[in-house]
């Protein structure tokens, strides 16, 4: 799976043309899915997502007449060491392990939740080889790229000839595996009962700047978010008032990107019985756009709303807020 970052609303931006270090990275997440095929039903799900947060709650049944047992497992976005090497990433928590600060409830109760994370190598499993070294297998949280640039002479070269390492062997030192974490645990769904599972994380939301020319383009970053004409029309109002405020800066807005996948295994029994979406763009002045089958209903000054019934999602939530 896939997941989106400095807290945003903290991170005020200076409205100029974006350079390299100027933008960051969104990665795509979801929400929980169980490890096998598995005869219960989802009755309802409540999802929310913004920029800084995904909320979910989900209530499964068991219509059978045994008990269910099964593992139930959210696959965090795989993170590949090399590009974000030099390309930051979106807001991230401060832990190696569960950098989006993920927590899961069972009908009100908090879940003690194991955790595997692997690193890979062109598919091979190089876990045992980064640990060797002395690394943690994900670098971008604590300390990690600082302890790799910091090894020996010979342990730099033992990962380079391992394929672990790559670039000049003296200042450059860059990693090339690729980290896969899951946070797990086992289930048990009472026959003829519903169980609730609440879990929520932090998304690692991109960041970027956008132009009133962006908002006329079919996508923005490779992705299509249809904007429309009255958010077009919108969009090309904040700029303009932005350039008026600061002539120099060219009118540039800040672009939050947040991605959720919402195709997930589908490996409980149907279609989801009852889903309502909560998207919410945070400041009533930010301008928000999506690709979504279906009318979203405007309920507050910065959320927006929907609700499906039987519902198999077709696409997932790609979610532009622009500020």
């Amino acid at each position: 799976m896939r997941i989106a970052v400095c807290a945003l609303v903290a991170c005020a931006l200076a409205a100029v043309p974006a350079e390299a270090d100027d933008s960051s990275a969104a990665l795509s997440a979801g929400g929980i899915v169980f490890t096998r095929n598995t005869p219960v039903r989802m009755a309802a799900e409540d999802l929310y997502v913004s920029p800084k947060q995904v909320r979910i709650r989900f209530e499964f049944t068991n219509d059978t007449d045994k008990d269910v047992d099964t593992v139930v497992a959210f696959p965090l976005p795989d993170v590949d060491m090399a590009t974000f090497w030099a390309s930051p990433l979106g807001t991230v928590i401060d832990d190696p392990v569960n950098f989006v600060g993920f927590k899961a409830v069972v009908d009100g109760k908090p879940v003690a939740l194991s955790v595997e994370q692997r690193a890979f190598l062109k598919g091979k499993d190089v876990t045992a080889l980064v640990a060797a070294a002395g690394l943690p297998v994900k670098l971008f949280a604590g300390d990690g790229y600082r302890k790799l640039d910091a090894m020996s002479a010979d342990r730099h070269k033992r990962l380079t000839a391992a394929g672990l390492v790559q670039g000049d062997g003296k200042t450059e030192f860059i990693p090339q595996w690729v980290v896969r974490t899951r946070f797990y645990w086992t289930q048990r769904f009472p026959a003829h009962k519903t169980v609730v599972i609440e879990h929520s994380y932090q998304p690692v939301t991109g960041q970027s700047y956008f132009s009133a020319a962006d908002a006329g383009k079919p996508s923005y970053g490779g992705v299509g978010y249809c904007i429309d004409a009255s958010t077009r029309a919108a969009i090309r109002a904040k700029a303009a008032e932005r350039k008026q405020a600061d002539p120099e800066g060219g009118g540039y807005l800040t672009a939050y990107q947040t991605d959720y996948i919402l195709k997930t295994a589908n490996n409980w029994n149907g279609p989801i019985g009852r889903f309502h979406l909560t998207l919410d763009k945070l400041k009533p002045g930010n301008v928000l756009s999506l690709c979504w089958d279906g009318a979203l209903q405007k309920t507050g000054p910065t959320t927006f709303e929907a609700t499906r019934t039987n519902f198999a999602p077709a696409r997932d939530i790609r979610l532009l807020v622009l500020q």
